[in-house]
This record gives C-alpha cells, sequence and structure tokens, in this order.
C-alpha cells in the first residue's frame, strides 16, 4: 500500500511539473495543415483556462468596463460576460519563422451581455436608457497579427508578443437588444428597438469595435502567458 501511494505521488509531480498540454502537437512553420489542426484542437482546452500554467478561462470572459463612445454618442458598457470562444472554429493559421510573425484568423459564434448606459444618436436614431443589453454575433471571422521575439529565461528561449493587430468582419446578421430604452417608454422603445434589431450589424460596426478590441486583447493576453510559460522547443519544429 506505501509503494502504490508513493507511485502515486511521483505519477501526480511529473504530470503537474509537465505544463505542456497533450494536445500540443509540434509543427513546421511552413505546415499550415499541422498548424490549423494543432490550434483548432487547443481552443477548447484553452478557451476553458489551463490552471497548470495560470491561465484563466476565457469562456466565459469577464470585461469590467468599456467605453463605446462616438462623437454622437455617450455609450459606458460595463460587468461584460463573453460566452462561446470555445467554438471558435481555425480557418487559418500561418506562422513567419523569419519575420517572427503568427497570423491566426478563427471564426466564431459569440454571446456577449451587460449593463449600458446609453445617450446620444445611432446610426440615425436619437437614443437613451441605462440597463441590460445582448448581442449576438453569428459566423463572425476575427483575424489577429502578431509579431513576437525570442526572450531567455531559466536557460531556455520563450516567445515573447511585441505588438498585435486585429481586424473582424461580421459574416451573417448579428443581434442586438437593449432593456429598458428611454426609461421604459414602451412606445419610444419598440419603435427603436424595431430599427436596432433590423440594423444589428451596423450598428456593432458603429459602437462595437472598442468592446471586440477588447475580447481580443484578454485572448492576446492568455496567449502571451501560454508563451512564457512554455518554451519555444515544445511549440514549433522550427
Amino acid at each position: 500500500m506505501h509503494l502504490l501511494v508513493i507511485l502515486n505521488v511521483i505519477f501526480v509531480s511529473i504530470v503537474c511539473a509537465n505544463p505542456v498540454p497533450p494536445e500540443l502537437t509540434k509543427c513546421l512553420s511552413t505546415d499550415s495543415k499541422c498548424l490549423k489542426s494543432v490550434t483548432q484542437a487547443m481552443i477548447p482546452k484553452f478557451a476553458s483556462g489551463l490552471e497548470i500554467i495560470n491561465i484563466k478561462s476565457l469562456d466565459p470572459m469577464g470585461i469590467e468596463k468599456v467605453d463605446a463612445s462616438t462623437p454622437n454618442l455617450k455609450l459606458f458598457l460595463s460587468n461584460i460576460k463573453v460566452t462561446g470562444l470555445k467554438d471558435c472554429t481555425a480557418k487559418k493559421i500561418e506562422r513567419d519563422a523569419a519575420k517572427k510573425i503568427l497570423s491566426v484568423t478563427l471564426l466564431c459564434n459569440a454571446d456577449v451581455e451587460g449593463n449600458y448606459d446609453m445617450k446620444g444618436r445611432l446610426l440615425v436614431l436619437p437614443l437613451e436608457g441605462n440597463d441590460k443589453f445582448q448581442v449576438k454575433l453569428n459566423k463572425a471571422i476575427f483575424k489577429v497579427e502578431g509579431k513576437y521575439d525570442v526572450i531567455n529565461k531559466d536557460g531556455k528561449a520563450y516567445w515573447d508578443i511585441k505588438s498585435w493587430d486585429h481586424a473582424y468582419k461580421l459574416q451573417e446578421k448579428s443581434s442586438v437588444h437593449f432593456e429598458n430604452l428611454f426609461n421604459g417608454n414602451k412606445d419610444l422603445a419598440k419603435a427603436a428597438q424595431d430599427v436596432i434589431e433590423s440594423n444589428g450589424n451596423e450598428i456593432i460596426d458603429e459602437v462595437g469595435p472598442p468592446v471586440i478590441k477588447a475580447i481580443v486583447a484578454s485572448i492576446v493576453e492568455g496567449v502571451q502567458e501560454f508563451f512564457h510559460a512554455i518554451p519555444a522547443e515544445d511549440l514549433a519544429l522550427d
């Protein structure tokens, strides 16, 4: 019995000491099929969080607040929750080993909800209200391109993201809903909501970029933690 306990402790210690997920297959930078496959395998694992290397869950993702105001509209969002990222599909993954550039294109459906405080003009609508909001993104394409460098730590090389940029495209109609528009005036709220529901993508294009940037920033932060925890030799073949 004592021997079994000792062996179990040794086994657990070995497993816990190895932060490399079994889904992480090393690929050549030129092997796009391998890169896409390993990214797809890692998405649900990564989105659920990797406690062994202190990566928090990204699905659900929490964002404290975002200022989504425009010149014609004051719009403040808070207590934001994003769900659905674990089901994203890897569409195209590219890595230029020489230039140290990593490009990731994902297809995602996502739900975003939280609280809003709004007053001003959105599209052609004069709007005001303060309550909850819900957004549903359907088949949205997200592309993130990052430049990385190599840093040395404890005698090993690790990737380090130096800068990144992103773009998005809404391929299908998205839905947007604001509760308690016009402080409960049902007639004004219904007329406004009818226009909002017919123009979900246009509204997201007008006020959504700061929210999308905040979502992408949280993902990049998680990837950076991942890169700092896994040696480069365990991430790629070149």
